[in-house]
């Protein structure tokens, strides 16, 4: 197998690998992360590996259930079954170290318990567990005489802001406490839990869900390594959901903009974070199928190369995860300062704004459903002459179109439209011209997968290679 010389050339000591939940169903599976392990090592003989992984499947969502069912005793069994399925991975293998983990998660639920209430410190922490004990069973499960793995605490080498569950890393601190002891990380390969950090302060703070991602390209932007591969259940990024359009495409390349733009706004193959520590050193990202033999013509290459497709649109996302509050008022669009004071109590409220539509008589806010209640609340508070009226929108549901070249190619935004006016469908609001790689719809949720698989026929179905980009 070739890899690509663009890459070859750097020369780097280390490459990030990540292996997500739905990787680790069953013993087989476990089977499959090693022999992927060894097909990477046996492809970059120089390289030392650092083995990122998920909780195994389902656990999370089972501690989480645990968690906020506390007063139920029979809770007890779900940390039982979660221990059972990692043990029979290990072939009833045990040692002190698995066990105080379990016993670690059985404490804090007594705490739970005990206190009668969840505080975000003890959930972040209680979490975390899944990655740590997925981590260490893959360690027991592939671990030879020559003891050439080594497991690593993300909350030793992480850095995070603090934020309990939703936390960011202090990409530079981090970077500074790797390098600091790049020889701990040398001679061996790694295995990591993901998910997780430690703030400065010393609190576990998880990196959001899916932040296992994030974790993997944190770590290759402060290892300085070649490149980071996430191994997942699709074949990388596609041209649009599989379980909606109708054969879609591999994206055999894009950008780190159009990554973002994908991630952020609903595509679920990448954590929405996960790009930045890469787009800093310039790393490539692969996104590669767990399925099948490792090779890279199966993997979406993500990098800093613009490259413009025929038709410019590379991939069609959506979410149904947002709602539209509307400021509504004669003279909003002449009036200086408007938006500015909406924008800053909101985000003083620690909401976050997706994007905003704005005209001359009105104000639009996209933001997540789960928002919506502190958005409205927060513009009563908001005292402005010159609006007269506030109102909001649900059920429905955003649209984004990304790939470079969309702003020089006419006849894209045309084309959408008509397709969509053919199926009887109303498009709300569009947003276009706001970045280079993007461009958006708002429709109602119910002509969701109609307009979908439209829009897909009719941007994609001149396709007759198997690859886009």
């Amino acid at each position: 197998m070739q890899y690509e010389k663009g890459v070859r050339k750097l020369e780097k000591r280390f490459l990030v690998l990540k292996f997500g939940g739905s990787n680790f169903k069953d013993f087989e599976c476990y089977s499959e992360v090693k022999r992927k392990i060894g097909e990477v090592e046996e492809v970059f003989k120089d390289k030392h590996l650092v083995i990122v992984v998920s909780a195994a499947f389902g656990t999370t969502d089972k501690l989480l259930h645990a968690l906020y069912n506390f007063r139920d005793q029979k809770v007890d069994s779900i940390i039982d079954e979660i221990y059972e399925f990692h043990l029979q991975v290990l072939n009833n293998r045990t040692d002190g170290y698995f066990e105080s983990l379990f016993e670690r998660i059985r404490e804090l639920l007594t705490v739970v318990r005990i206190l009668n209430k969840v505080p975000p410190f003890l959930k972040d922490e209680f979490l975390s567990h899944g990655e740590q004990i997925n981590a260490y069973t893959l360690l027991k499960f592939i671990e030879d005489e020559d003891s050439r793995f080594e497991l690593k605490d993300a909350g030793e080498w992480i850095i995070t802001d603090g934020k309990f569950g939703n936390s960011t890393v202090l990409l530079e601190k981090t970077k500074e406490k790797i390098q600091s002891e790049i020889n701990r990380w040398n001679g061996v390969h790694s295995i990591v839990p993901g998910f997780y950090g430690r703030s400065v302060e010393g609190d576990v703070t998880l990196l959001g869900r899916g932040g296992s991602d994030y974790t993997a390209t944190t770590l290759g932007y402060s290892l300085d390594a070649e490149a980071v591969f996430l191994f997942k259940d699709v074949n990388g990024f596609l041209s649009c959901d599989p379980k909606v359009a109708e054969s879609p495409y591999i994206v055999k390349s894009m950008s780190y903009d159009e990554a973002d733009e994908l991630s952020y706004f609903g595509a679920k193959v990448l954590q929405y974070n996960s790009i930045e520590p890469l787009r800093k050193s310039s790393i490539p990202l692969y996104v590669c199928s767990f399925d099948g033999v490792f090779d890279l013509n199966r993997c979406t290459r993500i990098s800093d190369d613009k490259h413009v497709t025929e038709s410019c649109v590379k991939s069609i996302s959506y979410t149904d995860d947002v709602a539209v509050v509307q400021f509504k008022g004669r003279n909003l669009g002449r009036v200086p300062g408007v938006l500015g004071e909406i924008s800053s109590k909101i985000a003083h409220g620690g909401v976050n704004i997706k994007f905003v539509i704005t005209s001359q008589t009105s104000i639009n806010l996209i933001v997540s459903k789960s928002a919506l209640s502190d958005v409205l609340r927060i513009a009563e508070t908001i005292r402005l002459d010159d609006i007269d009226e506030i109102s909001y929108k649900i059920d429905k549901a955003l649209i984004a179109l990304v790939g470079h070249g969309m702003l020089d190619k006419h006849g894209i935004a045309a084309k959408v439209f008509s397709v969509l006016a053919d199926n009887g469908i109303n498009v709300e609001m569009i947003s276009a011209g706001s970045n280079e790689v993007s461009f958006y719809l708002i429709i109602d949720r119910k002509d969701l997968e109609v307009s979908l698989r439209a829009i897909h026929r009719s941007l994609f179905e001149n396709r007759v290679f198997s690859n886009i980009g």
